[in-house]
């Protein structure tokens, strides 16, 4: 069929110390499974696989490992070092064993079907919305206040459609960090202690930190740089007083400058167990005032649109008319 989508290819890390012959029946057999594309990386020591996978932690959907080649205390070691260079899921480590006079046996490899990707951020959500209900509605709300403000940004020349596009699916995710802080500092009744506080920081870096595997293996992935911007910027102020890095005006990236309007307005606008939600006006008067945090475009965005932002913080968690 003409203008079909071609199938992604699985890509294996093939582990073995033999370099003659090695493919004579696998490779047959697997290339007469219908539909079945793939393509590989040969390490010939658990050492050079151990190097080919830091480098691209999720690159292998799974590791083929020759039996023969090694000797089983290797192997343990190796597969314990696997998952901690990249994860306990993936890659798929089989071993294959003696089959029919060959150290190699038919690997079915259809077996690793990519799980949509929706469905993983849909999973991301649930979890999120079960651990904490707070969380997921200023996630929520963040993302819907991003949204509205990126549109306006296109129509002000600031960024273009698909950086809109990106930010507004970004900040949603920007605080998953604090899925990994502890909960007696989250749901403490009161305001932080300055130790507190520093760990309550740490959000930004945590949550970044689970994108990083990713983002080496996928450095031209624009979604995957856009979510990591937001997550650990997104504290970052424009006067360069922010965390966790002290950037200033354009060193931050311009998803983050979004997004941290969006974040501090609805934090404003949120009741907290130490004082009530201030209005939306009372949140626009120390947005407004609060000078050297934000992008002055940005911000100059928000207070002349004021009016669409205010009819949705008093609507939440409903989100803007079209």
């Amino acid at each position: 069929m003409e203008n079909a989508i071609s199938p992604r290819k699985t890509k294996i890390l093939i582990v073995s110390n033999r370099t003659y012959g090695l493919f004579d029946e696998f490779f047959f057999e697997i290339q007469n499974l219908e539909n079945l594309l793939f393509s590989y990386d040969i390490a010939l020591n658990t050492q050079m696989a151990l190097r080919l996978i830091e480098r691209e932690p999720c690159a292998y959907g799974a590791v083929l490992v020759d039996h023969a080649s090694f000797e089983e205390d290797e192997l343990v070691r190796f597969v314990s070092q696997v998952c901690e260079l990249a994860s306990p899921l993936l890659p798929k480590i089989l071993q294959l064993a003696d089959v029919q006079n060959s150290n190699w046996y038919e690997c079915i490899l259809t077996s690793l079907v990519d799980i949509p990707t929706i469905a993983f951020v849909q999973f991301i959500t649930e979890l999120i919305r079960f651990k904490d209900k707070a969380l997921f509605e200023h996630l929520l709300n963040v993302k819907t206040y991003s949204a509205e403000l990126t549109k306006l940004c296109v129509k002000d020349g600031i960024i273009d459609e698909r950086t809109a596009e990106l930010v507004s699916f970004a900040a949603f995710f920007h605080d998953i960090g604090k899925v990994l802080i502890s909960d007696e500092i989250l749901r403490k009744p009161g305001k932080l202690m300055p130790e507190e506080f520093e760990s309550m920081k740490l959000h930004t870096v945590l949550g970044a930190k689970l994108f990083e595997k990713l983002i080496r293996t996928n450095k031209d992935n624009r979604l995957l740089t856009a979510l990591y911007q937001a997550i650990k910027y997104h504290h970052e102020r424009f006067d360069g007083k922010g965390y966790p890095e002290g950037l200033q005006g354009d060193q931050i990236p311009i998803e983050a400058r979004i997004v941290a309007v969006a974040d501090v307005f609805d934090a404003l606008t949120s009741s907290r167990s130490y004082r009530k939600a201030y209005t939306p006006f009372e949140a626009f008067s120390i947005l407004a005032s609060d000078e050297g945090h934000f992008d002055p475009r940005i911000l100059d965005v928000f207070v002349r649109n004021f009016e669409r932002f205010r009819f949705c913080a008093e609507r939440k968690p409903f989100g803007f008319d079209s």
